[in-house]
């Protein structure tokens, strides 16, 4: 078995504060620099920005019929965030739990619907495992990002069948040709002996734009054996062949080590118990202007995944255990654009039409060793498979003169395990004319493929007679500008059906596999959401939800996950999420309250099968502070001559600011009051 990575010693740990503390004044007394994300050039477009998930083409968010949630540069950065959770709690409809502190497991919830339904993607490439599994959201850093779109439905006529209940793409900020060239640092220590670094260095040249970025976090955390530490690097290139034809490439990695400190019923008494993770993402994307009305999106992307999972015997547990597994995926994606607009095709009620057409291909690959020993005697295994996907996908946008949007989309896909599928959605939106208001409704299905485990033998007898997980899902909603787009207004009503889900049992059902379709749940909700753009120098984002959730259908087996009559679990009844900001000048100060209800969950501390508890309601409160004092190359101490450099910006954020004592998920104590402090420069 491989020996565990040694943790810091305290010694090295007092070195590493005083070499921070250092780094910290330097960059104060010899005018470094740090700023917030630039405000955007139309400001206009703040509520209502471009955005490319909903229809794989850039529109108006007002001009898409889906509902789409957008997280622009200066709603993310008035939050001051260390990890991406910090900004998409507070997405409408967003459930996303984090089991204890930093680098706990958080899965996504969209909607009520399954933790693995949703797919997450950098600039389009996908970044969700390719196992089949829940992307882990608690590793996700923050420094490379520079916009995030929630795409909500289901959306696999488009993007698969990861994308059964919605699409989560993140942005990354890329320089624009000709763009000076900056070099920005971050500098923050904490709660938790934690330490976090970023450089980050982004322009352009006369034809090209970049970006690239590198961060470490270090922290102890609030536990015993709980440290967290990793390290991610992004970097992104955009080069235009001409003004007809421009490339993108991508490259992301990030290596994470998390300690696992135990169960709470046994006081966290783990100590030699940790995962390691480490992902990358190579990407490449072209965009070829054919004709004034044909255009081409072909793109191509590799994603590689090593976990390992260790548990090492020490004096209160004998055992020992060890998994390692490797995952990839290859995919191709070739995209057709054909724009034509109503006087072109002879229909003067029509202001254009959209058809997108392409062909996917991907190969998904898994390897996993494990071995282990306890009083009971000692095994390995070996699994290593891999499956293949190819498929076809359409869809139409009309836009037509008096406000009416309508689109479809139709998907087939191809698999060489298991059942083929066939999806499909509609939507559309109409704008009232001389109101600000748009009314829009959708229908659809999504699906999600069975994961390896399901399909075939990994941890016991796999099904690959195993039927796709479904969703059905119906919405209407309500959307009303005022002020010139400065403030909005949405409501959304919506109804998902899931079928078919995948059962899984300790004891194999009558055809001898672990896995059946046997499950089947309802998840009715609704959406309020409120925006404000700069309102004498206050903005402000509030969003409200309830769900009811119930179990239709269970068979008996696959309890306690599902009990028929009974709500889903982690799914509360409501919450809301708020967040005001104040950036008069050089100041900014923002104010985040984040409140769930009671929920369901389960005590895996107890013998199988899992008995249901229920999870008390909480009410999180943080804070967020940040001071430019030097703002475009002026210290706010002397105004009458230059700054060597660009931009100091010093910061604070307190997180759980009251001291709330909730666990999230049921058995992990998330950590009270954390407060961190430090500088962000631009040179």
């Amino acid at each position: 078995m491989q020996g565990i990575s040694r943790k810091p010693t305290r010694s090295s740990i007092r070195i590493k504060k005083a070499l921070f503390a250092v780094w910290l004044a330097a960059l104060i007394l010899f005018g470094g620099a740090g700023v917030a994300c630039a405000q955007s050039g139309e400001e206009e477009l703040y509520l209502d920005p471009i955005t490319v998930t909903a229809t794989r083409t850039p529109e108006r968010l007002s001009d898409v019929a889906d509902s789409v949630e957008v997280f622009g540069p200066e709603r993310i950065d008035s939050l001051l965030p260390g990890d991406a959770l910090d900004f998409l709690s507070e997405g409408a409809g967003v459930i996303l739990p984090q089991a204890s502190g930093r680098g706990g497991q958080a899965r996504l919830v969209l909607r009520g619907s399954e933790s693995n339904f949703t797919s997450v993607m950098i600039d389009g490439f996908k970044l969700t495992f390719p196992d089949g599994s829940a992307y882990d959201f608690g590793h996700l850093s923050s420094e490379w990002v520079g916009a995030a779109e929630i795409l909500k439905g289901p959306q696999s006529p488009l993007y698969g069948s990861d994308a059964a209940s919605g699409v989560m793409n993140f942005l990354p900020d890329v320089g624009k040709p000709g763009e000076a060239p900056s070099f920005a640092v971050r500098a923050r220590g904490g709660s938790g002996d934690t330490f976090e670094e970023a450089f980050r260095f982004k322009g352009g040249t006369a034809r090209s734009g970049y970006a690239a970025s590198l961060s470490r976090l270090d922290t102890e955390g609030h536990l015993p054996n709980d440290g967290y530490y990793r390290t991610v690097g992004t970097v992104a290139l955009d080069h235009f062949l001409s003004a007809k034809a421009k490339v993108r490439f991508l490259y992301h990695a990030n290596r994470n080590r998390y300690d696992i400190p135990g169960p709470a019923h046994a006081g966290y008494t783990e100590p030699n118990k940790y995962g390691r993770n480490t992902e990358q993402l190579i990407g490449a994307r072209a965009h070829l202007k054919l004709s004034p009305w044909l255009e081409y999106v072909p793109r191509i992307s590799v994603y590689l995944r090593d976990t390992l999972d260790e548990n090492k015997p020490d004096a209160l547990d004998p055992s020992a255990s060890k998994t390692e597994t490797d995952g990839s995926r290859l995919h191709f994606d070739n995209q057709v654009n054909i724009r034509l607009t109503g006087k072109q095709l002879g229909l003067t009620a029509l202001r254009n039409s959209i058809s997108t057409l392409g062909v996917e291909w991907e190969t998904e690959d898994i390897a996993i060793e494990s071995a282990y020993e306890n009083s009971f005697g000692s095994g390995e295994s070996e699994y290593d498979s891999d499956r293949r996907a190819t498929s076809i996908y359409a869809q139409q946008q009309f836009r037509f003169q008096g406000g009416i949007t309508l689109a479809g989309g139709v998907r087939l896909d191809d698999f060489d395990v298991g059942e083929d599928e066939t999806t499909g959605k509609l939507s559309a939106s109409y704008k009232i004319p001389g109101t600000g208001a748009r009314i829009r409704g959708a229908v659809g299905e999504g699906i999600k493929r069975p994961s390896f485990a399901e399909l075939l033998d990994v941890y016991g007898p796999g099904n690959p007679n195993l039927k796709s997980e479904r969703q059905r899902s119906r919405e209407a909603g309500f959307d009303q500008f005022f002020a010139g787009k400065k403030l909005k207004f949405s409501a959304t009503y919506y109804v998902n059906e899931i079928d078919d889900l995948i059962a899984y049992s300790f004891t194999p059902f009558d055809n001898g596999t672990n896995y059946e379709n046997i499950q089947k749940a309802q998840v009715k909700g609704a959406e309020l959401s409120f925006s404000l753009l700069d309102f004498h120098d206050f903005t402000a984002h509030a969003s409200f939800n309830t769900m009811d959730t119930v179990a239709l259908e269970t068979e008996g087996l696959g309890a306690p996950n599902y009990v028929e009559g009974e709500p889903l679990l982690r799914r509360p009844d409501w919450w809301w999420s708020a967040s005001i900001s104040y950036h008069p000048d050089r100041l900014r100060a923002a104010l985040r309250v984040n409140t769930v209800s009671d929920r369901w969950d389960i005590d895996d501390s107890a013998p199988w099968p899992y008995p249901r508890v229920v999870n008390p309601g909480f009410t999180r409160v943080d804070l967020a502070l940040s001071v430019d004092v030097v703002k475009d190359g002026i210290s706010m101490f002397d105004k009458t001559r230059k700054s060597r450099f660009q931009d100091l910006t010093v910061e604070l954020k307190v997180n759980n600011a009251l001291d709330e004592e909730y666990e999230a998920v049921y058995g992990f104590s998330a950590p009270g009051v954390q407060w961190f402090a430090g500088v962000r420069a631009i040179f």
